[in-house]
């Protein structure tokens, strides 16, 4: 069976979700928000009625439960195992908690994984369990592969699926290995520089790498800069407008004269969209705009077919190598409009999406598609 994790690309990654009664690490880099990245996950579990057990050592209980209300995450139910309040001298109104003062690393280790192993015993049912932090244990870093092979043991016994974050703060990497090939599946998070630009990124085994951002309602993949293009009255405002939150012109009698600029943050993903003028006297601007663009949605009037050779000049003048385009054939609500298929054939691209930028038709899967291409082509 699987389990959906609520990070619909993530599922995919993992054909369908995380296996049930599994052992998984997140294995993150320090400058990832993992804690969130996790919760949504926990949020989605509960709201199938899953039982979900947290064992935190870094965060205090209620903190989780504040960062999780902030993302409108469910955690109602969430059962704490508090191995946090008693180094900071605090009272615990948790079910269950790491009551000893221990000053001895190793006693501490030992006490926890006692703890870990015996809430899955006494909490009967099917259940998702994570443990979190394992690097503070990393002073006994030999020892972890072992406690994760009991885990299993005991994860299947018990019914839990086991999800461990491990934070990597620049430990041995052979050490690191190790840990890994003791877990069935590992999702990797990560941050690296891409254009001056600092991304988040997350992947499973050697799949290609998913750009995210961390937003008000959680995670969602990231694309930094789509460039909508296309020839003057092609309908490229307009699909700017009607695929962002917050969208501006310059106008000029209706007419715009430099560019568009839109926000989008919708169905688990998060963009910037620039729109291109079309006029052949704004040209010299195209490749200003074009910079470090990461996808290209090309507007053609799918009633102007007259228009489809300068559409082609335009996309020949912003695309540069490996860049993901799609066209979007506007204007199919009218009568006169040619078909995607004639438009494909007449253009000689691959992808060709029909739609209505004024009525809203297709315009979210043209945006929706770019994005499956932009995946395909971008390494990270």
């Amino acid at each position: 069976m699987k389990l959906e994790t609520g990070i619909p690309k993530l599922d995919e990654m993992l054909t369908g979700g995380i296996e049930s009664k599994s052992t998984v690490l997140i294995l993150t880099d320090p400058f990832v928000d993992v804690a969130t990245f996790v919760q949504q996950i926990i949020s989605k579990r509960l709201s199938e009625e899953d039982k979900c057990i947290y064992l935190t050592t870094n965060k205090l209980p209620d903190e989780i439960r504040k960062n999780m209300y902030d993302h409108g995450f469910k955690y109602e139910g969430l059962i704490f195992i508090d191995c946090i309040s008693y180094t900071l001298k605090r009272e615990s109104n948790e079910k269950y908690v790491f009551k000893d003062v221990i000053t001895d690393g190793r006693k501490v280790w030992e006490e926890v994984r006692n703890l870990w192993f015996s809430v899955l015993e006494k909490e009967a049912g099917f259940k998702v369990a994570v443990f979190d932090c394992l690097d503070t244990f990393m002073g006994f870093a030999d020892e972890i592969p072992e406690f994760i092979k009991e885990s299993k043991r005991v994860d299947e016994e018990t019914k839990t699926t086991a999800i461990f974050i491990l934070t990597d703060w620049g430990y041995d990497k052979e050490e690191i290995e190790k840990i890994k090939n003791s877990f069935d599946v590992v999702i990797e998070l990560g941050t690296i520089v891409k254009k001056f630009q600092h991304l988040n990124f997350f992947r499973v085994d050697n799949k290609p790498a998913v750009p995210f951002k961390i937003t008000y309602t959680g995670v969602a993949i990231y694309i930094p800069k789509i460039l909508v293009t296309g020839p003057y009255n092609a309908g490229k405002s307009t699909l700017v407008k009607a695929l962002s939150e917050k969208a501006v012109s310059v106008d000029r009698l209706g007419t715009t004269i430099s560019l568009d600029h839109g926000y989008v943050e919708k169905k688990g993903i998060v963009c910037n969209i620039f729109g291109t003028p079309g006029q052949e006297r704004f040209d010299w601007i195209l490749k200003v705009l074009a910079k470090d663009t990461w996808g290209i949605i090309l507007v053609v009037d799918s009633t102007a077919p007259e228009t489809f050779p300068r559409a082609l000049e335009m996309l020949e003048k912003v695309k540069e190598e490996n860049i993901a385009f799609v066209v979007f054939a506007n204007k199919q609500d009218l009568e006169n409009a040619l078909p995607p298929e004639e438009v494909k054939k007449r253009l000689g691209v691959p992808i060709v999406i029909g739609g209505s930028a004024l009525k809203k038709i297709n315009t979210d899967k043209v945006l929706l598609v770019l994005f499956e291409e932009i995946l395909k082509r971008r390494a990270i």
